[in-house]
C-alpha cells in the first residue's frame, strides 16, 4: 500500500487531498513557495518542504525540484492535484523512470490528452463531434488571420496545455486576434509552462456538461454521472452542480456513452472527466481533463464516492468494484467557488490578508479551504479562496441550502465574491433551469449589488462605528478626559466622521441620542436616519432598527483605521477617515495611471513621448494568473513609463504619466 504521499500543489486541493491521506492512514508531505511559507495546506501536512521562490515557474512548476524532495525523502506516490503540473506528461515520465507512483493516467494516455490540439484531432478521427477549429502553432500571422476568416467570428483561443479559464479569450472582429493570442500565450506559458494554442469556433450561448470518468488498470470503466459548469465569469466556471439538470435521456446517455468510449480509446486509467459543450440538443467534444477537477466534491456527495481515495487505489493497483448504475445518485449537490476579487470590476482579484473566516457548521454543507482566519491570499496565485457546496434531497432544496451558507458565511478582510455568488442562484432563471455559459452576462444588472445596498451598509458603518468606539472607551473605564468620543457635559454635539469605500469620501454628520441610538446624516444626500442598534456584542452577529426598520445579520469588525462590515454575504471594506485627519487627496495625481491590484508586469505597449488614442493599450499587468489591461483614459503624449516586463509593483503603484492631447 502507498504510505507516503508528496502532494504537488497548494490551496484548498493540497488540503482537501490531505484530507483523504490522513483518513487512510498515509504520511502527507506538503510542499510551499516563500508565498505560501504560512500557507493552511503547509501547515495541516506531517512534513512540509520549502520548494522555491514566490513565482510558479520556479517552484510548483519546476519538477525537477519536486522529484528531488520526494526522492530525498522517500515517498511512493506524489499527488499532482489540478492545475500546475497535474496534466504534464514529462513530469509523470520522470516520476515513472524515478519509480515513484503519479497518482493520475498512465504516460500514454495523458499525452494523448494533454494537449487540446491533439485531443481534438483524435476525436475528430474517432468520430466524436467536435467545432470547426485549428491549432494556431507553427503558423504565421496572415495564416492564422485566415483560417479564422474562413471559420468566421466569434472565435475562441485556448491554452492547449491548460484549463480552468486561464489562456481564453473570445476573438469578435479581426484586429483583435493577435494581440489576444499574444495574451493567451503568456498565460499559458505562466500557468502551464506550455504556450501551445487553439483556436475555434465559439458557441454564445451553450450549457457546458462534463461527465466524470473513473477506470482502474483491469479494465473496469464507470461514468459516475455528469455535472452542470454553465455558470462562468471569464471562462472560468463558478456554479457547477450534479447531477446536470433539464438534459434529455437520450443526450445524457450519448455523453456518457462518447466519454467511456474516450477512455477506452486511450487505455484510461484513474479519474477524468470529458466536457462537452450543449446546444440545442446537440453536443460537441471540448476537451478531456485527465485529472480531478474543481467541481468534484459535487459528484461525490450525489453518490457517497470519494475520488480522491479512488485515486490513490487506482494508483496502488487495486481493482475497483463499484456498484453503480442511475438509480446510485441521491439527492442534488451545488458548489459556489468563493474568490478574493471584485465582481463590479471586471472580477478584478483582490489579494490581502483574511482577518475573520467563519462558516455555518451544517451536515448538509461542505467547505474546501485552504486558507483559515489571518492567512494571506497572495497575488501569485489563483485567487479562489474556498469551494461552498451544499446537499438537497433535490435542486431546490440545494439551492436554498446554498443559498444560506453564502449568507450565513462571515469572510473579512478581503473583497470577494459571496454575494455575487448568493445573487446567482436567487435568480428566478436559475432555479428555472435556464442555464448556459452567458448567464452571467444576461443577468448582470441583477447580481452587482446595488447602490441602496451600499447606501444602507454606509450609513449603518457610521452608526456602528461611533458605538463600537463607545464601547471600547466604556470598557476600558478611560475618563471623558482619555476619549475621543463627542461628550460634551451639556449634551452629545454632532461629530463628523468621513469612511473612504474604494477611493470615494462618504461624510457624515453622527450625534449620540442615548448608548443605543444614533442619528446619521448624509451630508451628501442630506439623509437623516436614526439606527437603534438591538445588540452590542460586536463578537457576533447584530441587528438593528433604522428608522424602525429591522436590519439583521450583520458583522462589524474595526481593524486599526479599516472597517469590515457584512449584511448576508454582501460586504464592504472601508478605511476610516475621522476629524482629526488631514484632508489628503486619495486620488492618484491628474495624467497618472496606476495599477489596479499587486502583480507582474507582463507587456509595455508604449515608451515615452509616444502619442497614443484614448483605448490603447499601455501596461499588461498580470495578476493571480489573469490579465489586467492598463488603458490610456484620453488621447495624448506619454510622459513617462515608469516599468519594465517582468518588474513587481504593489497596488496602486503608478505605471504611467500621460498629458491629454
Amino acid at each position: 500500500m502507498i504510505k507516503k504521499i508528496l502532494i504537488a500543489n497548494r490551496g484548498e486541493i493540497a488540503t482537501r487531498i490531505t484530507r483523504t491521506c490522513k483518513s487512510m492512514g498515509i504520511f502527507v508531505v506538503a510542499v510551499y513557495s516563500d508565498a505560501d511559507k504560512n500557507a493552511l495546506h503547509a501547515r495541516e501536512a506531517d512534513q512540509s518542504i520549502h520548494l522555491g521562490d514566490s513565482l510558479a515557474e520556479n517552484s510548483y512548476l519546476n519538477y525537477k525540484k519536486i522529484i528531488k524532495i520526494a526522492l530525498e525523502n522517500k515517498v511512493d506516490a506524489i499527488h499532482p492535484g489540478y492545475g500546475f503540473l497535474s496534466e504534464n506528461p514529462d513530469f509523470a515520465k520522470a516520476l515513472k523512470k524515478n519509480n515513484i507512483k503519479f497518482i493520475g493516467p498512465s504516460v500514454s494516455s495523458m499525452k494523448s490528452m494533454s494537449l487540446k490540439n491533439d485531443a481534438r484531432s483524435m476525436m475528430e478521427k474517432a468520430g466524436v463531434p467536435v467545432l470547426p477549429g485549428f491549432s494556431a502553432d507553427g503558423l504565421s500571422e496572415n495564416q492564422i488571420l485566415k483560417k479564422c476568416e474562413n471559420i468566421g467570428f466569434p472565435l475562441i483561443i485556448k491554452a492547449s496545455a491548460g484549463g480552468g479559464g486561464k489562456g481564453m479569450h473570445v476573438i469578435n472582429k479581426k484586429n483583435e486576434i493577435i494581440n489576444k493570442l499574444e495574451g493567451a500565450k503568456r498565460e499559458a506559458l505562466s500557468s502551464f509552462g506550455n504556450d501551445s494554442i487553439l483556436i475555434e469556433k465559439y458557441l454564445q450561448n451553450p450549457r457546458h456538461i462534463e461527465v466524470q470518468i473513473l477506470a482502474d488498470n483491469y479494465g473496469n470503466i464507470y461514468t459516475l454521472a455528469d455535472r452542470d459548469c454553465s455558470i462562468q465569469r471569464r471562462h472560468q466556471k463558478v456554479i457547477e452542480e450534479a447531477p446536470a439538470t433539464n438534459i434529455n435521456l437520450e443526450v445524457r446517455e450519448g455523453m456518457a456513452f462518447q466519454a467511456k468510449q474516450v477512455a477506452k480509446s486511450i487505455s484510461y486509467s484513474g479519474a477524468g472527466t470529458i466536457e462537452f459543450l450543449l446546444e440545442k440538443n446537440n453536443f460537441y467534444f471540448m476537451e478531456m481533463n485527465t485529472r480531478l477537477q474543481v467541481e468534484h466534491p459535487v459528484t461525490e456527495l450525489i453518490l457517497g464516492l470519494d475520488l480522491v481515495e479512488l485515486q490513490i487505489r487506482v494508483a496502488n493497483n487495486e481493482k475497483i468494484i463499484l456498484d453503480y448504475n442511475k438509480d446510485s445518485i441521491k439527492g442534488h449537490a451545488i458548489e459556489a467557488r468563493v474568490y478574493a476579487e471584485i465582481p463590479e470590476k471586471n472580477f478584478q482579484p483582490s489579494p490581502g490578508k483574511i482577518l475573520e473566516f467563519n462558516f455555518p457548521d451544517k451536515p448538509y454543507l461542505r467547505l474546501d479551504t485552504g486558507y483559515l482566519a489571518n492567512d494571506e491570499v497572495s497575488s501569485y496565485y489563483d485567487p479562489m479562496i474556498a469551494k461552498i457546496i451544499s446537499y438537497g434531497v433535490n435542486r431546490d432544496d440545494a439551492i436554498k441550502k446554498l443559498s444560506f451558507a453564502l449568507e450565513n458565511t462571515r469572510l473579512e478582510g478581503i473583497k470577494n465574491n459571496i454575494d455575487f455568488l448568493n445573487k446567482i442562484i436567487k435568480v428566478s432563471a436559475f432555479a428555472e433551469k435556464k442555464i448556459n455559459t452567458d448567464f452571467i452576462n444576461k443577468f448582470w444588472k441583477k447580481l452587482i449589488s446595488s447602490k441602496e445596498s451600499k447606501d444602507l451598509l454606509l450609513d449603518s458603518a457610521a452608526a456602528l462605528y461611533i458605538k463600537f468606539r463607545s464601547s471600547y472607551y466604556i470598557s476600558k473605564s478611560l475618563s471623558p478626559w482619555h476619549n475621543n468620543i463627542n461628550w460634551r457635559h451639556l449634551g452629545n454635539d454632532f461629530e463628523n466622521i468621513s469612511l473612504i469605500y474604494d477611493k470615494e469620501v462618504f461624510n457624515y454628520e453622527v450625534k449620540i441620542l442615548n448608548s443605543s441610538e444614533f442619528l446619521v446624516i448624509d451630508e451628501e444626500r442630506k439623509n437623516k436616519n436614526i439606527f437603534k442598534i438591538l445588540n452590542d456584542d460586536f463578537s457576533k452577529k447584530l441587528s438593528l432598527l433604522r428608522n424602525n426598520k429591522k436590519i439583521e445579520n450583520i458583522y462589524f469588525t474595526v481593524n486599526n483605521d479599516n472597517i469590515y462590515i457584512n449584511q448576508s454575504g454582501y460586504s464592504l471594506n472601508l478605511n476610516i477617515r475621522d476629524k482629526f485627519y488631514l484632508d489628503i487627496k486619495l486620488e492618484a495625481s491628474e495624467g497618472s495611471m496606476d495599477s489596479p491590484v499587486p502583480g507582474k508586469i507582463a507587456k509595455v505597449f508604449s515608451k515615452n513621448n509616444q502619442q497614443v488614442k484614448k483605448g490603447d493599450i499601455l501596461v499588461i499587468i498580470e495578476a493571480m494568473k489573469m490579465e489586467h489591461s492598463i488603458l490610456a483614459p484620453y488621447s495624448g503624449k506619454i510622459i513617462k513609463i515608469n516599468v519594465k516586463e517582468g518588474q513587481q509593483v504593489d497596488e496602486g503603484y503608478t505605471v504611467a504619466q500621460m498629458k491629454e492631447k
